[in-house]
């Protein structure tokens, strides 16, 4: 973490910060073998957890949250292998962001707004050296793109965004509700999913209906601990 807070001073400016190459130094080295790459995510979970004090477990509950709706989609073993991990990074990127912006406890500016949504990029270029046996890249890379186009970082839409990053995307925006945050405290299960329904053409349709089952149905989605 040293080498990674020495590149947060001082804070750039959105323009330069986007546009600054995630130096080799700061990337990670390729493990040896699956089990090696399933140890390696637990690590990099942890260093993801100490970036954010408002957000710890954060990413172990859009894994579970994940896989059970991958689960109500129909994934088999493989597929939700990758979701699991994918969710567990999925804000790998935020680590390369400065504590002061993801601890601000205000609105933030426009320029602090782009650089979080460096993170998703910033997150695949860490692991730029790492061939995973699973496809897990794209879930970082596009977990915060819209089925509306209304996301980021590429601005894709519709059938473009792979259905396991969709899955990550809204289990990420349900956890992010229900979740205090620096900026505004938690909402209820139910008041969260009012929100997601409000919003739900962000989302796949089939996406947004495993989501729902996951939340309503016997045995459904239940709210992790914080």
């Amino acid at each position: 973490m040293s080498s990674l807070n020495a590149q947060r001073r001082p804070r750039p400016p959105a323009a330069s910060f986007r546009d600054q190459p995630v130096r080799p130094q700061h990337q990670f080295a390729a493990p040896a073998g699956p089990a090696s790459h399933l140890a390696l995510v637990c690590r990099l979970g942890g260093l993801i957890d100490a970036t954010h004090r408002y957000t710890f477990g954060h990413c172990e509950r859009v894994a579970e949250y994940s896989v059970d709706i991958a689960r109500r989609f129909g994934f088999q073993e493989r597929l939700l292998t990758a979701v699991r991990l994918g969710a567990h990074l999925h804000d790998l990127g935020k680590v390369c962001v400065p504590s002061e912006i993801l601890n601000k406890p205000g609105p933030l500016t426009d320029e602090e707004i782009e650089i979080i949504r460096t993170h998703p990029v910033r997150g695949v270029e860490l692991l730029e050296g790492i061939q995973f046996p699973w496809d897990i890249k794209p879930i970082i890379r596009w977990h915060h793109e819209r089925y509306d186009g209304s996301g980021y970082p590429d601005g894709l839409c519709g059938e473009e965004i792979p259905i396991s990053a969709q899955i990550i995307g809204i289990a990420d925006a349900f956890d992010a509700l229900t979740t205090t945050r620096s900026y505004r405290p938690a909402v209820t299960v139910d008041a969260a999913v009012q929100e997601i329904r409000r919003k739900h053409r962000q989302w796949h349709p089939e996406v947004y209906r495993a989501f729902v089952a996951s939340v309503r149905k016997p045995g459904a989605l239940t709210l992790l601990p914080h």
